[in-house]
């Protein structure tokens, strides 16, 4: 292992190199500006139009609209409060293209002499309001920026029509400006009127029973009025998925009751969802699919649906049915029955399971996952043959943070799980299982990103033996090793035999360069194992591989070599999936 890291540390040096390289910009500025900071800067490019030309744009035109820089520079430096600026200006045209400088002296500030801000009616005892105001940082003396003004202006409309302010009007917004005595005079009077509150709620909808809507509503008439809980409605009504069209409106105020009416009108999405598909990786083979789903069993928002899958590796057959407890928005309770065979390099197992998990999604992004299994197996792990029957009460945490669901360039996912079994309770033997994942998305530049992944596992069990290959750790594969075959690595009998372990230890980094909008390239290390006690006998594989962003999700390409076995070869992997 230690002449390994000396070489993928070259690697990894080398791939970022590339990458920055590659997304180096080459191009030549044909505007130069000189004379303010940064941020005005950006401004000052933003009014000139004259840095959008490039070389191929007419002689004249470039001259008629450089006439006009200096005004639209002392446009964008008047926006930062600089009214007393002066500008020098130069233009020179080559064979090939032209050059433009400008020099700018923007000279002395004005500055905020009197700041006469006012809130006045209910709203004076609405903290967000009180906030929004110490937010602006219109001070005496501090310069002045006219974004500042417009932006608290703005603010205080907008809270006034989210909080249910429905006669709130300014009644003075004035921005006096004394360019010859580098001051000015802000006057913002703003009488908000009484809050409203929430009118009556009707349902449109003829899709599912208007007891279990309302469930979703959790504001009711005489609350005070909160247009979030409006947005909030909409989303959770969105992704139930009973609905085609969600439709959630505000209606025209009562002021002579103080109440905002709100609408809900709804369509139905179609009752029954089919899916089917084929595909591949190199873990299972080939597969085909096949999902049915009933949406709506009944008009209390009841699922049902039905799930098979066929590979040389894994097929199974699940039943499903799940209903809403609780607040639909966050709570389920599901039960499940399946059948399933798997069949790898180092183990073979049948299984028929009884499941049911009560699922929680906490406002903070955790779900929570309490579940009671219960499992018949037969096994044949190496020379071990056996039966198991299971009864395993369990509990799994999990989140994930995304900035893009199907391509992330900035997310976390963290998951654990622990379950187990007593022979005290009907099962063939007592265990208890921990399993904790986590996965990190971060971009290193425009075009790049790195991902980390690891994994760990622990079993504490009476008899290791008495376990099936479902309860025993194993390593290798394309999300696990790659270089190594699925669930190839592991503890060994005396014949050599993998017969998995009690535990786990895996990790993982990749960094990516995107090369066109949909295709990228990268380089992995994975390193880890399944083991026994506390020598993991860790097995390291590296490669490089292709990634193309399709619509279901990426497809990742990947040649990797295992770095600890030399007598085996490349290996191909090839995995379609979520990179959380």
């Amino acid at each position: 292992m230690a002449n390994i890291f000396p070489q993928v540390t070259r690697a990894v040096a080398a791939t970022l190199a590339l990458g920055c390289v590659l997304g180096a910009d080459s191009s030549r500025a044909e505007v130069e500006i000189a004379g303010v900071g940064e941020e005005i800067l950006g401004n000052v490019r933003a009014f000139l139009e004259l840095d959008d030309f490039g070389c191929e744009v007419d002689e004249r035109r470039v001259r008629q609209e450089y006439q006009g820089a200096p005004e639209q520079i002392s446009a964008a430096l008047q926006a930062y409060g600089y009214y007393a600026s002066s500008v020098v200006a130069d233009l020179t045209f080559g064979e090939s293209c032209w050059l433009a400088r400008f020099q700018i002296e923007a000279g002395e500030p004005v500055r905020l002499r009197t700041v006469d801000v006012a809130i006045a009616g209910a709203a004076l005892d609405d903290p967000p309001f009180a906030a929004a105001v110490q937010a602006a940082g219109l001070v005496p003396g501090e310069p002045l920026r006219h974004a500042s003004y417009d932006a608290l202006k703005r603010h205080l409309s907008d809270l006034a029509r989210d909080r249910g302010y429905a006669s709130g009007a300014f009644l003075q917004s004035r921005l006096d400006i004394y360019p010859a005595e580098l001051a000015a005079d802000i006057v913002l009077h703003f009488e908000s009127g009484p809050r409203y509150a929430f009118g009556e709620i009707t349902l449109d909808q003829e899709v599912l029973g208007d007891l279990f809507v309302r469930s979703y509503i959790d504001f009711r008439p005489g609350d005070p009025y909160l247009n979030r809980q409006l947005s909030g409605l909409y989303v959770a009504l969105s992704d139930s998925g009973y609905f085609e069209t969600v439709d959630v409106r505000p209606m025209q105020a009562d002021h002579d009751r103080r109440r905002i009416p709100v609408t809900v009108r709804l369509t139905a999405a179609p009752r029954r969802l089919i899916s089917y598909g084929v595909g591949f990786s190199s873990d299972t083979g080939p597969r085909v699919r096949f999902g049915r789903n009933n949406r709506r069993w009944n008009d209390r928002g009841h699922q049902f649906g039905t799930n098979a899958q066929l590979s040389p590796v894994i097929s199974e057959f699940t039943v499903n049915y799940r209903f809403p407890y609780g607040d639909p928005r966050f709570e389920w309770v599901s039960f499940d029955a399946g059948a399933k065979r798997e069949k790898t390099d180092t183990s073979e197992s049948k299984s028929l399971e009884l499941g049911a998990r009560r699922v929680l999604e906490n406002p903070g992004g955790w779900t929570r996952t309490q579940m009671l299994n219960a499992a018949v197996e037969d096994f044949e792990v190496g020379d071990q043959v056996g039966r198991s029957r299971l009864l395993m009460p369990g509990m799994e945490w999990s989140r994930i943070r995304a900035d893009n669901t199907l391509r992330p360039r900035r997310g976390s996912k963290l998951a654990v799980e622990i379950r187990a079994a007593a022979d005290a309770l009907g099962s063939d033997t007592s265990f208890f299982q921990t399993v904790a994942e986590g996965r990190l998305i971060r971009p290193l530049a425009e075009r790049s990103r790195f991902l980390l992944r690891a994994k760990l596992g622990v079993t504490w069990e009476d008899s290791f033996n008495n376990l099936p290959p479902s309860v025993r750790f194993f390593a290798g594969g394309d999300d696990s090793v790659r270089g190594y075959g699925f669930e190839t690595l592991g503890p060994r009998n005396e014949k050599g035999e993998v017969i998995g372990g009690s535990s786990l230890v895996t990790a993982s980094f990749e960094y990516e360069y995107s090369l066109r909008p949909r295709w990228s390239v990268a380089f992995f290390i994975d390193s880890g194992n399944a083991f026994d006690g506390t020598d993991s006998d860790a097995k390291t594989g590296a490669g490089f591989g292709a990634r193309w962003q399709s619509p279901l999700g990426p497809i990742r390409f990947d040649l990797a070599s295992p770095l600890d076995d030399p007598t085996r070869s490349v290996r191909i992997h090839v995995n379609l999936g979520p990179d959380l």
